[in-house]
């Protein structure tokens, strides 16, 4: 397999067009064919059923298209890196982080950092409202966003990872014995919110059983959050292994689970810079 027949690949993936594929990768039609044909040949089946002039992919073509995706990926990442570090670029970005720096954005930027000599990174941490209008404004480059629901359509995202939440009370709450709370337990304290998603999700969960939680309090920054747990204002929903003072304590659940998914995001249609796009193929990969 080479990599111009995975771009090929997927230019056609994107297009259902063979001749609007050839034409984006700047190849004869018969090119590409021929390029996908050895393709199919490696994988011992069709990649696209051809059908006058509908394109579709087969079911062996679907289930190959995130493994050559990220494989495209990775070799662009690649290069870019390579590209960097005979250039020496100067190579800046500002990220928006709606959250704490995760163990995979810190592997991205290091593998970043080790080959693009010029990058710069401006790390700007707020609420996932104020990264999007940063966003927007061009204040901010990219942002990696807790929850992708009800982001504006001008935002082009891709799933980084799925975190499982757990909940945390403050040590003196009845919460967090030895046996795990239920949903009745949870439901009747008093809360803090941090992410609307997610407060929105308990409180379904919650009014299954006819109650509906007090979320008093509103935090915007996990690390606040923290702080009024420690202080007694109430129980938060947090992600998993997070890191916590002797005030608060994680309290197991046995009746409910919540997770919250992770994403990168950029405006479409805008043109990204060396050091945003290294950065979005390096996180990509390890997605």
């Amino acid at each position: 397999m080479e990599m111009h027949q995975v771009r090929y690949f997927l230019a056609a993936v994107r297009t259902l067009n063979f001749t609007r594929a050839a034409e984006e990768c700047n190849v004869t039609q018969p090119s590409l064919t021929r390029a996908i044909q050895k393709l199919e040949e490696e994988f011992g089946g069709p990649l696209f059923r051809r059908e006058r002039s509908l394109t579709h992919l087969t079911e062996l073509g679907r289930q190959m298209v995130p493994h050559l995706q990220q494989t495209f990926d990775a070799a662009q990442a690649a290069k870019l890196l390579a590209k960097g570090i005979g250039t020496q670029l100067h190579a800046p970005v500002t990220l928006g982080l709606a959250g704490p720096v995760s163990d995979q954005l810190g592997t991205a930027l290091s593998r970043v950092v080790q080959g693009l000599p010029g990058f710069r990174l401006s790390l700007v941490k707020a609420d996932t409202a104020a990264i999007v209008q940063g966003l927007l404004k061009g204040d901010i480059d990219a942002a990696i966003l807790p929850d992708p629901c009800n982001l504006p359509d001008r935002l082009n995202t891709f799933i980084l990872s799925r975190q499982q939440l757990a909940v945390i009370a403050p040590a003196t709450s009845a919460l967090g014995g030895p046996e795990p709370a239920r949903v009745q337990d949870l439901a009747t304290m008093t809360w803090i919110e941090a992410d609307p998603h997610v407060a929105a999700e308990f409180c379904a969960r919650c009014s299954e059983i006819g109650i509906r939680p007090d979320f008093r309090h509103h935090a915007n920054l996990e690390v606040d959050l923290v702080d009024l747990v420690a202080n007694g204002l109430g129980c938060a929903w947090v992600p998993a292994g997070l890191a916590l003072p002797d005030k608060v304590r994680s309290v197991a659940v046995a009746d409910m689970s919540i997770a919250r998914t992770t994403v990168f995001a950029t405006v479409a249609g805008r043109r990204r810079s060396v050091a945003t796009d290294t950065l979005a193929r390096a996180l990509r990969v390890l997605a």
